[in-house]
């Protein structure tokens, strides 16, 4: 979906004052279910190597964090996590949740186009259902692959182009899925088909336009959502 300036302008603040007032629901939303599965599996697809086992501690920023479920699933792994939200009340819970389970994550109050980190500052940086939803996507790319060092990994989960609510009610009868959990599906079809949806010459164009190399694009769940990842190149 392609935004003009002027819609931007206007959309931008609609969906901040979405997130502050959705807080709660988005982090019951995202704690369980397909969409919290499906954040474990792309984790997974990172291969990213195991922190402090002949590596040294590896540092990764999680970008539009949430609730900041995945970040703590990290950095229990024993992961240096920093990650990002410019929600005041999605960050409260989050700094909440790692408060109480304990759990080692630095949390930033930042727009996600314009990051608070030096060049190079972390091994790894990654978006979860973060990418497709900006009002300033190029800008959002451009950020992640600056923060992130020479050689290091930029990587996100999206909206394919196919998703829609009438493929995702298909996709929740043919597995199964509860009436609950079918909502929460559903809500997130809403929100791809109202914001950004990629087909792959367009996702692979933005990715590369970025700065980004060695692309992979994975189709997952049904064909419907984008596990991607590039690599960040040698800075002159």
């Amino acid at each position: 979906m392609v935004t003009t300036p002027a819609r931007s302008w206007f959309r931008d603040p609609f969906k901040r004052l979405l997130f502050e007032l959705g807080a709660s629901y988005y982090a019951r939303k995202l704690a369980t279910g397909p969409e919290a599965d499906l954040r474990r599996e792309f984790l997974q697809s990172l291969q990213l190597p195991i922190s402090g086992n002949g590596h040294g501690t590896i540092s990764v920023l999680d970008v539009g964090c949430g609730p900041g479920h995945v970040a703590r699933a990290l950095a229990r792994s024993g992961y240096d996590v920093t990650a990002v939200d410019r929600s005041r009340s999605l960050l409260r819970i989050a700094r909440k949740l790692a408060t109480r389970e304990r759990t080692p994550v630095q949390f930033h109050l930042s727009p996600v186009e314009k990051l608070p980190f030096p060049d190079s500052s972390f091994d790894y940086c990654y978006a979860t259902g973060v990418v497709y939803w900006v009002e300033h996507l190029a800008a959002t790319l451009s950020e992640m692959v600056r923060v992130t060092r020479p050689a290091g990994i930029v990587a996100s989960l999206d909206p394919h182009a196919s998703m829609s609510v009438s493929k995702i009610l298909a996709y929740a009868r043919a597995t199964c899925t509860n009436a609950r959990d079918t909502r929460k599906l559903v809500a997130w079809a809403t929100s791809a088909q109202c914001n950004r949806r990629f087909e792959e010459g367009h996702l692979r164009r933005v990715l590369t336009d970025a700065g980004l190399q060695s692309l992979t694009l994975e189709q997952r769940f049904g064909g419907m959502v984008w596990f991607w990842k590039g690599t960040v190149p040698a800075r002159a």
